[in-house]
Parts: structure tokens; sequence; C-alpha cells
């Protein structure tokens, strides 16, 4: 008896005929339809396997476009940020326009976020180093490179995220004062909300910059102190040389992103409605911290694999 089958598994043989898995979007399809085929003769001993099968899909970071070669993938927590512009939205009656600023913002969001992901990228592949992705998370982003990074050229791929933060507030800067001086700019929604969007554009890149200069590892102001230690350490003692990464990991860890977060943590809390996510971003900052600190000193106790002194 000839199997009944549906377009969708027709296409997922023929993708696997062809040696490829199936897309993603192929895979949600199958669990999504299993598990409704399986809740209509009401057998329900594999709807937990397929309900952690679609949630898994959906968890899972998916790729929007590719830029420079490397695929850009927006995480399923991001959409908060949209989310909470259409709350905000709901309680205001200026909606057509408030959506169109609330657009710009997002728009402004993503080009800062990737502009200052992109720089460390882009860096990283003058030192002959490859990138994997780069992942939109809230509340920011990350890339994702394929080595480990190493002094000194540690210390040019983290700088190279805060400096092109500080051009992108250059040029949001030059773009509002534009709008400012042509005194047409408030008789225009459109362009009101455009200049709004440009001075916002002007003051989180001014704040990423800063911000991301904070000597707290892993944020790239820990990185640029770890680079800047390695290479004092294996310069001015050089019978620490061996171990000079590992020492300098200890050093920005525990004896600088500690106070530092602590400092930040304890301000937060007695701030608490402006800036009660730092007391969230922090401890994690720490773990992480924490986890690459013993994680290098596993591995690299005995070796350094940085030979520039």
């Amino acid at each position: 008896m000839r199997p009944l089958r549906n377009n969708l598994q027709w296409r997922v043989l023929q993708r696997l005929e062809a040696g490829l898995p199936p897309s993603r979007w192929q895979q949600f399809m199958l669990h999504w339809q299993t598990m409704a085929r399986q809740l209509r003769r009401k057998r329900f001993s594999t709807l937990w396997f397929h309900g952690k099968g679609i949630a898994r899909l959906i968890w899972k970071s998916f790729t929007v476009c590719r830029l420079f070669g490397v695929p850009v993938q927006f995480h399923i927590t991001w959409f908060i940020y949209p989310a909470g512009f259409l709350v905000w939205l709901l309680f205001d009656f200026e909606r057509p326009w408030k959506m169109y600023f609330a657009l710009l913002l997002l728009l402004v969001i993503c080009v800062s976020l990737l502009v200052h992901e992109f720089a460390h990228v882009l860096t990283a592949r003058r030192f002959g180093i490859g990138s994997l992705r780069v992942v939109m998370i809230p509340p920011g982003a990350f890339a994702e490179l394929e080595t480990a990074l190493r002094s000194p050229s540690e210390f040019w791929i983290a700088l190279a995220g805060p400096l092109s933060s500080l051009i992108l507030a250059g040029i949001f800067w030059l773009g509002f004062r534009a709008f400012v001086s042509w005194g047409s700019t408030w008789e225009y929604p459109c362009l009101y909300h455009s200049m709004r969007a440009l001075q916002f554009g002007f003051n989180i890149n001014l704040w990423m910059a800063v911000f991301n200069l904070l000597p707290c590892f892993p944020m790239d102001g820990g990185r640029i102190l770890r680079a800047a230690l390695a290479v004092g350490i294996g310069r001015f003692f050089p019978q620490y040389s061996v171990q000079k990464f590992v020492t300098a990991t200890l050093v920005a860890v525990r004896f600088v992103s500690w106070p530092v977060a602590l400092g930040v943590m304890g301000y937060a809390f007695f701030q608490w409605e402006d800036y009660w996510l730092y007391l969230i971003l922090f401890p994690f900052l720490l773990f992480v911290a924490e986890i690459e600190y013993w994680d290098l000193r596993t591995n690299d106790n005995s070796k350094d694999m940085d030979t520039t002194n």
C-alpha cells in the first residue's frame, strides 16, 4: 500500500535525497502537523517530543541576511524591543506618527549594533581571524569569532567597536544639527520625528562607546585592559612571559572587573528606577568572565600561544 504524503513531506524527501537536511521551516511544520494529527487522534504520547522540537526551533537564532560574508542572526528574545514599542503605542493618541517614530528607533538600534559588531568582525579579519556569525540579542549583540583572541590583536579588535560607535555618534550628531538648522523641521511631523531619531542615534552610540570602554571583562574595555596587561607583563616581567595571558586575565577579572561591577551594581541599587537593568547585566558579565578565566587557566596553563611580547 502506497503511503500518503503531502507536499511538505515530498519536499523534505527531495532535500534528503539531495543530501540536504530539512530546512528550519520544514522541521517546524513537520512537528506542527504531526502534533495536530496526534491531537485529532487523541494520542498524547508524543506531544511532549514535538512540543520540545517546536520550542527548540523557535528559541534558536535565525539568519536574516549576510553582511561581508558573515551571517546576521536574530534571537527570538530580540523581539522584546518591537513588542515593547507596540505596547507603548497602545497608550498613545498619535499612533500613526508614533509608529513611524518607533520604526525609526528600531532601525537606529539595529544599525548602531551592527556597525559596532562589524567593526570587531572586520578588524579581526585584518588579523586573519574569521567570524562565524553576528547575533542580535537583548540588550545588544555579539560577534562569534572562529578562534580565541590573543594580545596584541585583541587590543585593536576590542577597540574597534567603541571607536566605530563614536564615529557613528558624530554622523548622527551632524544629521541632527542639519535638521535643527533648518527652521521648517518643526512644521512637518515626518521631519520632526526623523530629527528625534537622529538625536536618539547620537545618544545611544555615545552611550555604547562609553559603556563598552568600562574595564569590566568581557566587555570591550576589559579586553583592551587584558591585552595591554599581557603585553606589559611580557615586556617588563619576562620571567612570567609564559603565563602572561593567564596572569593578565586574572588581574582583569579579579582585581578590576569585580570592583567595577560591584560599584556599578551598588549605584544601580540606589537608583533602581533608572538603572535596574544593570543589576541583571553585570552579574551575568562576571559569570562569563569567570568562566573564560577558568577555561583559559585549565587549557592554557602551560603555554601562551601569543609569541609577541
